[in-house]
């Protein structure tokens, strides 16, 4: 069943979006820092030589970055996967993503959410009317309990009629 109209009526606005940005950002960057936390201290117990780590930094400061954002394609990927379109600050501010027709996006889809989420200036990206993470894999951000509402609105009422057919 369409319900791109649904979808177009409950989308989240900009001021929850950017809440959903900060509160992932924020919750990434702290479970970056506990995984670096959780490996430095069992390398320590374990008497690892972890000075190749920092001498690979040193190498190239892209090759930081380009580790990160591996990591944040799979952080996100997988959150929105598990949870059928909800990451952590999606949960916090009653939000979840659909795709423009208001099904729940596959795996792919959330992959390319995930990878568009780190082309270069991609935050800027919402100055128009959609990010690219949303625009370019065809999905939208909606505020959950007012979709979910009429969405099965809108199923109940279809299924009317088919009951006497």
């Amino acid at each position: 069943m369409d319900l791109s109209d649904i979808v177009q009526k409950n989308k989240a606005d900009k001021g929850l979006r950017f809440a959903n940005f900060l509160i992932d950002t924020i919750l990434f960057y702290c479970s970056f820092l506990i995984l670096a936390f959780v490996i430095g201290f069992i390398a320590i117990v374990l008497d690892f030589d972890t000075s190749f780590l920092v001498e690979l930094e040193n190498i190239h400061p892209l090759l930081d970055r380009l580790i990160t954002a591996i990591i944040m394609v799979f952080y996100f990927f997988g959150f929105e996967t598990l949870t059928k379109g909800r990451s952590i600050g999606k949960f916090i501010t009653g939000t979840k993503v659909v795709t423009l027709e208001g099904e729940t996006p596959t795996a792919n889809v959330f992959l390319k959410r995930s990878f568009c989420r780190i082309i270069p200036f991609e935050a800027f990206s919402f100055f128009g009317e959609n990010g690219w993470h949303d625009s370019i894999p065809k999905t939208a951000v909606v505020v959950k309990k007012h979709f979910d509402y009429e969405s099965n609105l809108s199923l109940d009422v279809d299924t009317i009629g088919k009951e006497f057919e």
